[in-house]
């Protein structure tokens, strides 16, 4: 089913939806704090998904993928139950979708983090080494930030259970600080292989500088230091991100809850 279609069916739902259900719905769902609940959990969905997905098209694990791509569906479940102002039913599914984003922004920050922590492992030791001040001073920035993306995730881990957007939104920062820690990561290990002769100011904001620099310095390890400077600036190759390929064809079917709701139940 293409995105097109299932935007059809969507309308032709909203046609079609027994009378009955629909009227049930409207007198116990049309609490306006309900209503809130739900636009709210909508609109932050659009920015969790929006945030994470070059991550996990990047180098998620065949796990999150697939956490990623229920959670999506679930998204697209929910809004069709929007349009159709069967509150209480969206606002069940944007519960367990928040859940699964819950559980994949915990596993990335995790993943993050490590992956700051093996980067400083494998550049530290010829930096630390070496008499290079500005590429030491680098790497303890990128210290620091993968240190405080620790901190962030131990802070979101240790929040109400039930507060999920606000939980989400410090696995954002988690991984935000994570992804600081690389850049810096890099530029420390750039900076130690610049000659003393072309020694400029970097800036880690730079995304085309430093790429020409990891060419130019890291011939070697280009490939590899490349796509890690790729995924710390959130880019992505809109035809592998997992948001577009599957809202194209959503396969709303394999939700087991999908068939209910096109029965109006």
């Amino acid at each position: 089913m293409t995105f097109k279609k299932f935007m059809t069916l969507t309308f032709l739902i909203l046609l079609t939806a027994p009378q009955t259900a629909y009227s049930q719905e409207t007198k116990s769902s049309t609490h306006g704090g309900v209503i809130r609940r739900v636009e709210k959990g909508l609109k932050d969905q659009e920015y969790f998904f929006y945030f994470i997905d070059s991550t996990i098209t990047n180098s998620g694990s065949d796990e999150e993928k697939d956490i990623f791509i229920e959670a999506i569906r679930r998204d697209l479940i929910a809004r069709m139950l929007h349009l159709r102002f069967e509150f209480n039913p969206a606002m069940k599914e944007i519960i367990k979708i928040q859940e699964l984003l819950i559980t994949l922004y915990s596993k990335a920050a995790i993943r993050e983090i490590e992956n700051a922590n093996n980067l400083f492992k494998e550049i530290s030791q010829g930096i630390l080494n070496g008499s290079d001040s500005s590429a030491k001073n680098y790497l303890a920035l990128g210290y620091r930030s993968a240190d405080s993306a620790k901190k962030i995730m131990m802070k979101a881990d240790h929040l109400p259970e039930k507060n999920y957007s606000i939980r989400i939104y410090e696995y954002v920062k988690s991984i935000k600080s994570a992804k600081y820690g690389k850049r810096y990561a890099i530029l420390a290990f750039i900076e130690s292989m610049v000659p003393p002769s072309k020694k400029v100011k970097l800036d880690n904001n730079k995304y085309d500088i430093v790429q020409d620099l990891i060419n130019q310095y890291i011939p070697e390890n280009k490939e590899r230091y490349s796509a890690i400077h790729f995924d710390n600036f959130y880019k992505i190759d809109p035809s592998k991100s997992v948001y577009n390929v599957v809202s194209a064809n959503p396969e709303l079917e394999k939700i087991p809850e999908y068939k209910d709701y096109l029965k109006g139940k």
